[in-house]
């Protein structure tokens, strides 16, 4: 029996597989298909309130820039079709396990974020709302720095955890929904209107804003 013998097949140049690769990339774009990790806002220009000298407004931004690379953030209000305010943050350290001694022996450490999402007229996209994060740490003075890197670790933890919440608060349907209408000329009358101009207040947190300290709590006594 004969058997044919197949010619080894040509493997395609690399050029011609950059090409290939980058043409179906425009096709899904064009298609509406975004790349994992992009998830737009609908805006072309956000003003963002939140300090940037901290590691929390950092954070926000440089998420912001990732998700939404297509969004400019802006250096002032009247510069954008929507702004993002800080109404609070307030950073806490509560003692909620005492041993036999009267040592503290549990903290519960907390972060709570307020913000609203307005367009340049200040009516409310998203009112008022407040994220949450709450984390528990067992306390032993003895190894007290180690216990002060830890605390700063878990706040760091639960920053990245509201910046991940708020990205997915602003990035939701129904702020699209609401962007769309204000576009569209149509007002929500029972939504609140807020003033674009206002400065983000910190009355809870010193400035620029910090995570509290065991040194804090135990001061007090």
């Amino acid at each position: 029996m004969n058997h044919a013998r197949l010619a080894p097949s040509r493997p395609f140049s690399r050029p011609l597989l950059r090409a290939a690769g980058l043409a179906l990339v425009l096709l899904l774009s064009a298609c509406g298909f975004q790349m994992r990790g992009e998830t737009p806002l609908p805006f072309d220009t956000l003003y963002v309130t939140i300090p940037d000298n901290t590691k929390f407004g950092a954070d926000v931004r440089r998420s912001l820039r990732a998700a939404s690379p297509n969004t400019r953030l802006t250096t002032t209000g009247k510069e954008a079709q929507a702004i993002l305010q800080q109404v609070g943050d307030a950073r806490g350290l509560r003692e909620v396990s005492l041993n036999a001694q009267g040592r503290v022996e549990e903290y519960e450490l907390s972060i709570n974020f307020t913000f609203r999402l307005i367009d340049a007229k200040g009516n409310a996209i998203i009112p008022d709302t407040t994220l949450t994060a709450y984390q528990q740490m067992p306390y032993d003075d003895q190894v007290m720095q180690a216990k002060e890197d830890q605390m700063n670790m878990l706040y760091e933890n639960m920053q990245q955890s509201l910046v991940n919440r708020l990205l997915r608060r602003l990035t939701s349907q129904d702020v699209r929904d609401a962007a769309a209408r204000l576009k569209q000329g149509v007002d929500d009358p029972n939504a609140p209107v807020y003033d674009p101009n206002a400065a983000q207040a910190m009355p809870d947190v010193p400035y620029p804003m910090r995570s509290p300290s065991v040194n804090d709590a135990r001061q007090r006594y």
